[in-house]
């Protein structure tokens, strides 16, 4: 059973998709912001990370910089997924090794999920 990371502070959303997630067959291991993302990543060694851009304590950003310079975790791939729709910090993501930047009130859990199947392949 894949582990997935899912990096959001918004509650109601995180466990809506842990839910989701887990009806789907994954591990799903949880963080409420960056930082302790970061400390979860390292230590769970997800198959992929599901990350939301604003955060608190350490955002999506500062957040991808970090997994880049850390070469036991680099190759972890990340899904951003987020309603900040801004095409500079896609690009930025994207260029920080996010392999998609989603946008949450596009996508339906179903549609996130075929996401995440399509980059555990």
């Amino acid at each position: 059973m894949p582990k997935i990371l899912v990096i959001e502070d918004e509650q109601i959303l995180a466990e809506m998709y842990k839910d989701k997630f887990e009806k789907e067959g994954f591990d799903i291991v949880m963080a409420r912001d960056g930082k302790v993302g970061m400390e979860v990543m390292k230590k769970e060694k997800p198959a992929l990370v599901l990350l939301d851009i604003l955060l608190p304590n350490e955002n999506g950003i500062e957040f991808l910089k970090k997994k880049m310079e850390d070469p036991e975790i680099s190759s972890i791939p990340v899904i951003v997924f987020s309603n900040f729709d801004d095409p500079d910090t896609k690009k930025e993501t994207l260029a920080l090794g996010a392999r998609e930047y989603l946008i949450k009130s596009n996508h339906n859990p179903k549609e996130i999920v075929a996401q995440i199947k399509k980059h555990l392949v």
